[in-house]
Formats: C-alpha cells, sequence, structure tokens
C-alpha cells in the first residue's frame, strides 16, 4: 500500500512539472510571435457578451491610452491555461518561486473598466487603448469594447486574446481586441503630445491646469503604468510628469486623466 501510494504521489509530481514546463513553453511561443504571424493570423475567438457599444465618429479632439507593464501571463495551470492570478494561483505561484505582486492582471483590469466607464469614453473621445504587456506584448483595446466586469472572465478573455489573437464581438467583424505590431508609437497618431505619468518625475503639475493649457490640434497620449511596483518606459514620452506626492493607483491615475479632459471638453 505504501509502495502503491508513494507512486501515485511521484505521477502527480510528474504531471505537475509537465504543466509548468508545457506553460512555459505555450508563454515563448505566445512572445515569439514574429510581425508576419501577428498580421496575417486569421484564427479569432468570438466572446460571448462583448458587444458594440455606440461610438461617436466626430472630429472633436480624442486621446489614446498606452498601459506599460501589464501582468498577463499566461501558464498552463492544472490542464488549464490561464492569466496567472495569485488569488486562484497562490500554490502554483510558491511552487514555481514566483513573486505575486508581478503578477497583477486585476491592475490592468481596473484601468480598462476605468476609461471604458468614462463620460470621456461615452462621448466618444477615447480613440485606442494600447496595452503593453510586462512581456512585450502590445494589444490594441477599441474604446467600444464591453470589458467583463469580473476579474475572472476578463482573464479568460485575455488567455484566449493570446492563444489567438484577436477577438471579435459575437456576430460582428470587426476586431475588438487584437495583438497588433510592436512599437507602440507606430500607431500613434501624428503631432501628438506623449505624456507619461510617473510619481518618480521631479516634474509636479495640476493636472487640470496642464491639459487646459495644450491646444485641442495635439493629439494627446497618457501613459500610465498598470504594474504593482516599477517605472513606465520613458523612452518615447515627450513629457514625464508627477500629478501627486503619492503614489496612485492605475485606476486613480487615469480618473483623474478623464476628469480633467471632461472639464477641459465641457462633457457633462
Amino acid at each position: 500500500m505504501l509502495k502503491h501510494c508513494s507512486k501515485r504521489r511521484l505521477e502527480s509530481k510528474a504531471r505537475e512539472e509537465e504543466g509548468i514546463r508545457e506553460g512555459e513553453e505555450g508563454l515563448k511561443e505566445t512572445l515569439e510571435l514574429t510581425e508576419n504571424e501577428i498580421k496575417n493570423q486569421d484564427s479569432v475567438y468570438e466572446l460571448p457578451g462583448i458587444p458594440l457599444a455606440p461610438s461617436n465618429q466626430n472630429m472633436k479632439p480624442g486621446i489614446v491610452f498606452v498601459l506599460e507593464k501589464a501582468s498577463l501571463v499566461p501558464a498552463f495551470v492544472g490542464k488549464r491555461y490561464q492569466i496567472l492570478n495569485p488569488d486562484e494561483h497562490a500554490d502554483f505561484l510558491r511552487k514555481k518561486n514566483l513573486d505575486p505582486y508581478h503578477y497583477r492582471p486585476d491592475i490592468v483590469h481596473e484601468a480598462l473598466l476605468q476609461i471604458m466607464g468614462s463620460r470621456l469614453c461615452m462621448a466618444g473621445r477615447v480613440q485606442a487603448v494600447y496595452i503593453k504587456t510586462d512581456e512585450g506584448v502590445l494589444i490594441k483595446v477599441e474604446p467600444h469594447a464591453n470589458i467583463p466586469k469580473t476579474l475572472g472572465r476578463f482573464c479568460a478573455m485575455m488567455s484566449e486574446l493570446l492563444q489567438k489573437f484577436s477577438i471579435k464581438a459575437k456576430g460582428k467583424r470587426e476586431k475588438l481586441l487584437h495583438l497588433v505590431q510592436n512599437p507602440v508609437t507606430q500607431h500613434l497618431p501624428v503631432n501628438s503630445l506623449k505624456i507619461g505619468l510617473s510619481f518618480s518625475s521631479n516634474k509636479a503639475v495640476q493636472l487640470r491646469d496642464k491639459v487646459s493649457a495644450i491646444s485641442d490640434d495635439v493629439n494627446l497620449v497618457f501613459v500610465v503604468g498598470a504594474m504593482a511596483h516599477g517605472k513606465i518606459d520613458s523612452e518615447y514620452i515627450d513629457d514625464l510628469i508627477s500629478v501627486s506626492g503619492y503614489p496612485l493607483s492605475a485606476g486613480v491615475c487615469l480618473r483623474r486623466i478623464c476628469i480633467a479632459l471632461e472639464r477641459k471638453w465641457n462633457i457633462g
């Protein structure tokens, strides 16, 4: 009996190690996508519950958001391909000796909900949202995509996105989320002012005054970190600013940006 139990434990451990290896290989395959593979990929996952929302197609001034260093790390946990989340995968992360603070999909989830639920977005002023993951994958999110409200459904959607490369609304042809080629700068509008928010910046400003002073002829791009700790990539940023004497979450930063622009453009 003891030998039989020992054998079962060894088999269970072997299956677990195999799942971890498969997850690492799956992540490596995702990260090694060539530009042509992303461009020509035609496999699309239609996610129920992601309908199109009305969008305003006028030519009024708009804004693009870039969410930097988002934690969307896929792995095989058991037999399922999932986005790692410390609330659900604490044992997996512990066994792999991984820091749970580096696996926070809830941050980018909250950030997207903040943007999509703003009056700014409802008025059609958000032109696009780009997510740059910590592993270097670049994702474009259309502003009329209806992001799942629960973290579990959001992670399931992003897991499918990283496997299938794009997501369409059910019964529609338009891609609501899809992987695009790096760098993000090639997707940004011309004549754009790229403003990054960072607590470490020595340039402290009042956000309301900052956006009010910018001409409506300039295309605004705001870059916000979607990670628990660290700094955003400032190489392509024109103006790195601080809007508080305290570290703020991505959601709070985005809420402040949206409110400042809603006031600037008189969006009620």
